[in-house]
């Protein structure tokens, strides 16, 4: 399967950035260009970002705020394909794992080429290009007070 996705990736490399975006579903909500159109301190609701981004990884409630605090974590390493990978890393043989490992290693090299042609070319902008791994949304009352990406 590593290999597939390796040669895969490899083979179409201008769209390297929609395959990995399509096995990890999900992964706009890290990119902060689109967090910015998307997430309106003040105005978005919880049930709107369970809509677009579905279950938080974990939910902390602040007990000793008065407003009704609390924050989302979304965590890009515990869903998509790197949720499968570490799964799949349980139940494989060592040798294969090491294959896996480095399979994963030359898919990152690729998404890095991709994203360099991309700025070279002007294909995506830097907006665009922004992104994390974690994304902590901080609520007030149900309401979107912050959020913060990284």
């Amino acid at each position: 399967m590593a290999l597939c996705l390796l040669a895969g990736v490899l083979g179409g490399c201008t769209n390297t950035g929609d395959l990995m975006n399509s096995l990890n579903a999900g992964a706009q909500k890290y990119n902060v260009g689109y967090l910015k159109q998307t997430i309106i301190p003040g105005k978005t609701t919880k049930s709107q970002i369970t809509q677009m981004f579905g279950a938080p990884a974990s939910e902390e409630l602040n007990s000793t705020s008065t407003s009704n605090e609390s924050n989302w974590t979304y965590d890009k390493r515990e869903e998509g394909l790197d949720k499968y990978m570490k799964l799949a890393h349980k139940y494989v043989s060592t040798e294969t794992s090491l294959k896996m490992y480095d399979t994963s290693a030359q898919i990152s090299k690729a998404q890095g080429v991709a994203n360099d042609v991309g700025s070279v070319t002007g294909q995506k902008t830097g907006q665009s290009q922004t992104q994390g791994t974690v994304l902590t949304i901080y609520f007030v009352d149900d309401v979107v007070k912050y959020y913060r990406v990284y």
